[in-house]
């Protein structure tokens, strides 16, 4: 599996349901906790260290979360390690109004991030399988958006049972993109 891809597209990824969500538990000497309040200057500083495609402002968490502060007690989480260091987040937020679908709130697995120094090793499925448990109490489907360029983050999407959301635009090119370097049982469902 490699990186490259020709160009960057932002790309969505639709789960249907909160069936059957995979179960992976944090390795020995890591663990998930939740956001306490007034931590936003440890989600910044981890997805600063992370983020290799965008500009990570110390204003940023306040745009993303301001709606509801409390509730990133909630539904956001950090892996930690033993010795206390957060090095990963992701929230399990939501969206009342995407695509304006009458059908009620859509979960939405949001913001990920592992400092480059964990990257690697697993841990993003252990916060996947956190968020996602989280998500299935209050929704009963989910969506994520993420970048063709994303390749390994991709993979752990779909390994969860994320779909492309092949109505979006450019999607069909973006998709077929990230399949010419990226082998999976769910993007030969969808004919890649």
């Amino acid at each position: 599996m490699t990186q490259r891809t020709e160009k960057n597209y932002g790309v969505t990824m639709i789960r249907q349901h909160m069936n059957h969500i995979p179960e992976f538990p944090c390795p020995e000497g890591f663990n998930v906790r939740n956001y306490r309040p007034d931590e936003g200057h440890i989600w910044t500083r981890i997805q600063r260290a992370a983020e290799p495609y965008i500009t990570i402002d110390d204003g940023l968490f306040d745009r993303e979360f301001s709606r509801d502060f409390k509730a990133m007690e909630d539904r956001s989480f950090f892996l930690i390690t033993d010795d206390g260091e957060e090095i990963g987040t992701i929230t399990a937020w939501w969206q009342s109004d995407w695509r304006g679908e009458p059908r009620g709130e859509w979960g939405q697995i949001h913001w990920v991030a592992i400092h480059p120094d964990y990257q690697g090793r697993g841990l993003s499925k252990p916060m996947m399988s956190v968020a996602m448990n989280r998500l299935r109490e209050s929704h009963e489907r989910c969506f994520l958006g993420t970048a063709t360029k994303r390749i390994v983050a991709i993979k752990v999407y779909l390994d969860f049972g994320f779909y492309p959301d092949l109505g979006a635009e450019n999607s069909q090119e973006a998709w077929e993109q990230v399949a010419s370097v990226l082998e999976h049982p769910i993007l030969k469902e969808c004919g890649f």
